[in-house]
């Protein structure tokens, strides 16, 4: 592969749209080191279509942001070390997995000399002559991986029908990506292993990498999520969602003296999922249960959650009492419900400052780039402090660990 060469080039994606194919990488005489780079150049609306808009209502091209398109979101990758046969089975490590915005802008480590990823022991590098093997599917929806036995003859794929060892379920796909443009750089390099023995892919650690936070215990407190479940959310997004907001729940340590969480979900309208309770179990079961679709009503969501957090005598949980209330807001996106869609964020805003004005404190994790971190921060969360912010949904649980709910008791 030469400089300019397309790699990959998908012109009409359409959901549940799937394929796969091989990359065989061999080095002539020199055992080596290598690595994958990739870089994401563009996730782009591009243009504007009638049906973009109806879903993506943010939708505002021509305009000089390259980042503020869908299809990243929701075009999904999963990379393994394949033995040559275009299938992934029980055997083949999954080397990287997740959605095209994530995947497309990493690097892979072929080998170096603390990982191979190529069938190699770790730390050993690709012997000259020999060829590897790495697989690469996609899917335009949710990518499952389903290995194949590697024992059965019959599992066996021809390159011709070549989607072996993967699901793609596109059914939750609207419109928001139609017109959407993607573009990667993707590059390979080589180092001879020999005098080099301690060659590293990507820059060289400075250090010992920080332990994740480890989350203060409360003595009391009440805690509602408030989830984004909007259309805006892929499944894959999604899956990373719950498996954040699950561990979070975790990380609190429920107790019937100690803290109290519950749950409120929004889309085009609100719904709350659950009461405080002291159960993580079908707290969290609430959390699975989460289906994305729709717009983006976030004063509804703040509203039910404020609602449950005055605690009106319904006795589905304590009295309030010494236990103050926190309210988490998890988005990705900007209020456009109820309508008008103008004023929606104004609507959000206001029900912001209502639920402080009843006691809670307010924090905000902002997902991705079409949030706007100025609105979030200075109309929704209570200031910069209670404001955190992830790239995307793979780096939520992150901002989740460096959330302290419990500061200042």
């Amino acid at each position: 592969m030469t400089e300019g060469d397309l790699f990959f080039n998908f012109a009409d994606l359409k959901p549940d749209d799937e394929g796969e194919d091989t990359i065989s990488i061999i080095v002539e005489d020199n055992d080596a080191w290598a690595c994958m780079d990739m870089t994401l150049t563009k996730d782009d609306d591009n243009t504007c279509t009638e049906p973009e808009q109806l879903d993506d209502p943010t939708c505002s091209e021509p305009n000089d942001d390259l980042f503020d398109g869908e299809l990243g979101g929701l075009l999904n990758f999963l990379f393994w070390t394949d033995d040559g046969d275009n299938v992934l089975e029980d055997d083949e490590p999954i080397i990287a997995s997740g959605s095209a915005s994530t995947v497309l802008d990493s690097e892979i480590i072929l080998a170096d000399s603390t990982t191979n990823n190529v069938g190699g022991e770790a730390g050993d590098p690709l012997e000259g002559g020999q060829t590897y093997y790495i697989a690469k599917a996609f899917c335009f929806g949710e990518l499952t991986p389903e290995p194949l036995d590697q024992d059965d003859a019959n599992d066996q794929v021809s390159p011709a029908n070549s989607s072996g060892g993967i699901s793609c379920d596109g059914t939750a796909i609207n419109n928001a990506s139609q017109s959407d443009q993607l573009m990667a750089d993707i590059s390979f390099s080589a180092v001879q292993s020999r005098n080099n023995p301690d060659f590293l892919c990507g820059p060289i650690p400075s250090g010992s990498p920080s332990p994740s936070p480890t989350p203060q215990a409360c003595n009391q407190a009440d805690v509602m999520l408030v989830l984004d479940r909007s259309g805006s959310i892929s499944p894959s997004e999604l899956t990373q969602l719950k498996t954040a907001a699950k561990d979070f729940v975790d990380s609190l340590g429920l107790t019937p003296a100690g803290i109290h969480a519950g749950k409120s979900s929004f889309a085009s309208l609100a719904t709350l999922n659950h009461h405080l309770t002291d159960d993580p179990v079908s707290l969290k079961a609430s959390i699975d249960a989460m289906v994305a679709g729709g717009f983006t009503n976030l004063k509804d969501g703040i509203d039910l959650a404020r609602g449950e957090l005055a605690n009106p005598g319904d006795g589905h949980d304590r009295p309030d009492g010494p236990s103050p209330d926190k309210m988490i807001i998890i988005t990705d996106g900007h209020p456009n419900r109820p309508l008008p869609a103008s004023t929606a964020d104004d609507q959000a805003a206001l029900s912001a400052d209502l639920a402080r004005a009843a006691g809670s404190e307010i924090f905000v994790v902002g997902v991705g780039a079409d949030v706007d971190d100025d609105y979030l921060r200075d109309e929704i969360a209570d200031d910069a402090a209670h404001y955190y912010s992830a790239s995307d949904y793979s780096g939520l649980q992150t901002s989740l660990e460096n959330l302290d709910i419990c500061d200042g008791e």
